[in-house]
């Protein structure tokens, strides 16, 4: 396997590699069931695995998910794997099985819990070195996709909001926190990837860790991201918390970061959610 990148690689032959991710939705999930809101965390959890291997540049194959309850009922279960075979489709990938497991030690009520497994698969590719005025693109992200929930649960808790009728922005509290994940593969073609030098997925940690997970080590690097979207307003509100804090634990706005050579930045940079956020030094 290699150590740098979002995805587990495995040769099979000199042109043919094999990219494999596994991930769950973390707390989120507790949040999914105590609104009884499922539909959305099925791609939540698709996303978290196939975001990482496009990190890789592989295309998905297939997918197994595992679900964990007390018992089974129907409609959360229904519910559950409809987001997660819709979710599948949108990127062409194969929902090739997977694994429900009652547990009623474990597990209370309608709590739960997800991991997912995907396959995929990539060409051979020329490596592309990463140089001084190279441009780093974020790709916007459409919420706080599925990180940063044990403190979103914590404000919750503590000031004792209800998730059912809470309003935020004019909008219902509960659409804002369980908007699933975009699914970057509906942004980023084969095509593209041959232009683009890494790729890296904004998840647990926040932005600096995730995009320095996909740049060898020593590289410097300006990130200049100026404005939080409104969404988090919201943790602001409740908690005496720093920008620089948030960028440690959330995506802050960005859920895809990639490296291209500047020549090919208006291929790239008149598409929708695509902004420039930094260069290479």
């Amino acid at each position: 396997g290699n150590k740098l990148g979002f995805s587990a690689e495995y040769r099979v032959n000199k042109d043919v590699t094999l990219c494999a991710a596994t991930d769950g939705v973390g707390t989120k999930a507790i949040l999914a069931a105590e609104l009884n809101e499922y539909k959305g965390i099925g791609q939540d959890l698709v996303a978290m695995c196939s975001n990482d291997l496009l990190c890789n540049k592989a295309q998905p194959l297939f997918f197994l998910d595992y679900f964990a309850c007390s018992s089974v009922k129907p409609k959360q279960y229904t519910e559950i794997l409809k987001s997660i075979t819709s979710a599948c489709k949108k990127i062409n990938c194969s929902l090739i099985g997977g694994e429900t497991a009652e547990m009623p030690s474990l597990y209370q009520g309608n709590h739960f819990d997800i991991a997912g497994f995907l396959v995929g698969i990539k060409e051979k590719q020329k490596i592309l070195k990463i140089s001084k005025g190279d441009l780093i693109i974020g790709i916007k992200s459409n919420g706080f996709h599925s990180n940063g929930y044990s403190l979103i649960r914590d404000i919750i808790k503590r000031n004792r909001i209800n998730i059912k009728k809470a309003i935020f922005n004019k909008k219902k509290l509960s659409d804002l926190i369980m908007k699933p994940t975009r699914l970057y593969h509906q942004l980023l073609n084969n095509n593209d990837l041959r232009y683009i030098k890494s790729l890296s997925h904004i998840t647990g940690g926040g932005i600096h860790s995730n995009f320095k997970r996909s740049i060898p080590k020593g590289i410097k690097f300006d990130l200049n991201i100026t404005n939080l979207p409104r969404e988090y307003d919201f943790i602001k509100e409740y908690i005496n918390i720093t920008d620089i804090e948030l960028m440690e634990i959330f995506n802050c706005g960005i859920g895809l970061i990639f490296i291209i050579n500047k020549k090919y930045y208006s291929k790239f940079i008149k598409r929708n959610l695509f902004n420039l956020i930094g260069e290479i030094k």
